[in-house]
Order: C-alpha cells, then sequence, then structure tokens
C-alpha cells in the first residue's frame, strides 16, 4: 500500500486504516509512504502517542499494489516503476487522475480518503481501533477544511468514530492546531511578494512562486482575497504546479479539469477536485510560462481577458 509522497494526515490515515481492515480479513499489508510524512501527522502522532507505522521503500514480493490518495504517479517518484506491472487497487477522493487500476475505490463527493476508509470498515462489518478512528477523525477534519466542505454523511461517519474511539472531539481538535514553522512563514511571505495579480471581472486571480510550501501559499492567497491562486515550483528535473479556487468559482471553472488539459499541453500529469489541484511537468518549464499558460487557459474557459492589477 502505497500514499502520496509526504503524506499529510488524511493519506496517513487512510494507508494506515486499509492496512488494518485488510489484517483483520486475514491479508498481510504493508504501508509505504515516500519521502515519510508531513510535520502535520509527526504532531499528531505525537500528541497522541501513537507509533508511526509507515515505511519508505517497497520489496518486491507481492503483486497487488494499492494506491491511496494518490491522483498521479508523479506523487510516488520512484515507487511508479514497482507499480509497473503489478495489479492495482485506486483508494482516491480525487475527480480526475492519470491512475488506471483494476479496481477502483473512487468517491469524489467524499470529504476525504479517511471518510472513504471509514466506509469500507462500516461496510466490512469491522470496528477500526481506537488509535485508528483517532486518525480517521483528524484525517476527516483536517482535509473537509474542518467539516466546511462536509456532506450528510460526513457527520454519520464522523459520530461513529466518535463512539467507536470514545474521544473528546475538543480535545483530539486541540491535538491538531499548529504553529508554521519559519521556514513556511518566509516561503509565505516571498510568494506573495513575487505574486501577480489579474482580474476579470469581480474575480481575482493570482499567480506566484515558491521554492516549497506550495499548497500552504495558496491557501494564503485565496484567504488573502483571491477567488483563483496558482502557485509554480521548481525541483530539480521537474516543475509543479498547485491551484486552489474560492466558492465563487465551483460550477464555472474546475481545476481538476484546468490541470488535465495543462498535462495534456506540457507533457505532464495533473488531477484533483475542482477547487484543488496539482499538476507536475518532468521538463525544464520555466514556472512564469506554466503560470501564463494557466492563466491563458482560465481566460479561454470564462471567454473573457484578464486585465492585470498594478496599484
Amino acid at each position: 500500500m502505497i500514499t502520496h509522497r509526504n503524506a499529510d494526515l488524511d493519506a496517513y490515515a487512510c494507508g494506515v486504516a486499509v492496512k488494518e481492515l485488510l489484517e483483520k480479513m486475514g491479508v498481510q499489508a504493508t504501508l509505504v509512504i515516500p519521502e515519510g510524512v508531513s510535520q502535520q501527522v509527526r504532531l499528531f502522532l505525537s500528541r497522541n502517542s501513537m507509533k508511526y507505522l509507515g515505511g519508505d521503500s517497497c520489496s518486491g514480493e507481492g503483486s497487488l499494489v494499492i494506491l491511496v490518495d494518490v491522483s498521479t504517479l508523479s506523487q510516488i517518484n520512484e515507487l511508479r516503476e514497482f507499480v509497473e506491472n503489478r495489479r492495482v487497487v485506486v483508494i482516491d477522493h480525487h475527480e480526475v487522475h492519470n491512475v488506471k487500476p483494476d479496481l477502483a475505490i473512487v468517491d469524489p463527493l467524499a470529504t476525504s480518503c479517511s471518510e472513504i476508509a471509514a466506509l469500507l470498515f462500516r461496510e466490512a462489518g469491522f470496528e477500526p481501533s481506537i488509535d485508528t478512528a483517532k486518525l480517521l477523525i483528524g484525517g476527516i477534519v483536517s482535509d473537509s477544511g474542518r467539516l466546511s466542505r462536509a456532506r450528510d454523511l460526513t457527520f454519520e461517519v464522523l459520530a461513529w468514530l466518535l463512539r467507536v474511539s470514545g474521544v473528546n472531539y475538543q480535545e483530539l481538535l486541540n491535538s491538531m492546531v499548529t504553529e508554521a514553522p519559519f521556514s513556511e512563514r518566509m516561503a509565505r511571505v516571498k510568494g506573495l511578494l513575487r505574486m501577480r495579480v489579474y482580474r476579470i471581472d469581480d474575480l481575482i486571480i493570482c499567480l506566484s512562486n515558491v521554492n516549497a510550501y506550495e499548497s500552504s501559499l495558496a491557501e494564503t492567497m485565496i484567504r488573502a482575497g483571491c477567488d483563483l491562486a496558482l502557485v509554480a515550483s521548481e525541483h530539480d528535473d521537474e516543475v509543479r504546479m498547485i491551484g486552489r479556487s474560492s466558492r465563487k468559482l465551483q460550477g464555472t471553472l474546475s481545476l481538476a479539469d484546468l490541470f488535465n488539459e495543462l498535462a495534456q499541453y506540457f507533457r505532464g500529469e495533473g488531477g484533483g477536485h475542482s477547487t484543488a489541484a496539482a499538476l507536475s511537468v518532468k521538463a525544464k518549464v520555466d514556472v512564469w510560462t506554466l503560470l501564463l499558460k494557466a492563466l491563458e487557459k482560465v481566460e479561454s474557459i470564462l471567454g473573457k481577458r484578464a486585465a492585470r492589477v498594478t496599484d
């Protein structure tokens, strides 16, 4: 079982839960997390006295691979070679992805992969362990924007997990509160200084580039008032772009579709949700070439030219 690199709380929780479910059903499973887990996960485990259950490499054994919260193979780095020529199961909640599995357990309406994993437990007639239930609660809360994107079923699943775990919900929420490290805060500030702002009617479109913490910067840009935030970064032989959009663009612009189009144009890999997506291009592409091409595509979709805001 493999999560995306630098797994967030949702990916890690889902991976641990599916591993546990398989073992309850008599199937041995190994959880592999390329580049380890994020700082968010490390803090959550430490504050809740939980052990880390993942590894970073795959053995040559096993003919079946389960990809958890992976929308494109670029998210698993060198492990993509391990996945080739093996049967693949995908457990995911992204709308668009380039992985072609033998079996797909995908629910784009789910707030998170953790929600899907919890539903798999219920449908199989098992209950997760207390620690796994806590992880799933954390994954759901984290990936749903603290339940701002929750559906009715999300609350049913949370209520079930709270009964199973017996955890104090407020205490668990408190364990998820983190202060961004200096490097992340500095990346946000640098990204804001480099930001180019465009306007289409009452829509504010913001482009920027950083070397790390792309998602953090994009979310900061949305909170600052941008309706669309596109952030690109360069990493050795790869260029990445992260996108976030506000509710104002729902039903008008799907980032999943936009990034899929850009992936085809730049011969990369892209996928995600209508309001959050990622793109990876394994080529020497200037970050602003990528960003401005994305803006051009947005203009085409909206049918209007964007005017740059300079003061």
